[in-house]
């Protein structure tokens, strides 16, 4: 957006990019708006879809939780294993494992995780506000649930 990088330490930035990493996965498991968590011209890239700009990705991922409600399943996104290089100038490349679970709602209900790698661009700002600029995922693994 416009204002200077500010170089955090080490810890600072960790503690800051588990936050982001944190809220971004609870946003999207409850269905609220992710737009201010993301740069506005980022991008985010899945095998399954691609979108550019804050409010496209924002948009889609709104979409997709609207989806799951309607056909009575939740999401628990989580982050582990987590991975950050400072490239300079506020920027860091963060890895780290995703795990997500669809759940049926429906007591006994089955559901599928899905293992992945997200590869992000994360920026931090002069006010050390913290925000993603890419993230791309890619999956591993599938599995089916069963209560």
């Amino acid at each position: 957006m416009g204002t200077t990088p500010v170089i955090p330490d080490q810890l600072a930035a960790r503690v800051r990019i588990t936050q982001l990493l944190d809220e971004f996965s609870n946003r999207v498991d409850r269905g609220v708006s992710v737009a201010d968590l993301l740069e506005e011209q980022s991008r985010f890239v899945t095998p399954a879809w691609n979108a550019e700009g804050r409010d496209k990705i924002a948009e889609k991922l709104l979409s997709l939780a609207q989806s799951r409600n309607e056909n009575g399943r939740e999401a628990r996104h989580i982050s582990a294993t987590v991975n950050a290089e400072d490239l300079g100038a506020g920027r860091f490349r963060v890895r780290s494992v995703m795990l997500v679970m669809m759940l049926d709602r429906e007591t006994g209900a089955n559901g599928v995780m899905n293992v992945g790698d997200h590869d992000d661009i994360v920026a931090i700002d002069s006010a050390g506000i913290c925000r993603f600029v890419e993230r791309t995922m890619k999956p591993a693994l599938k599995f089916t649930l069963s209560a």
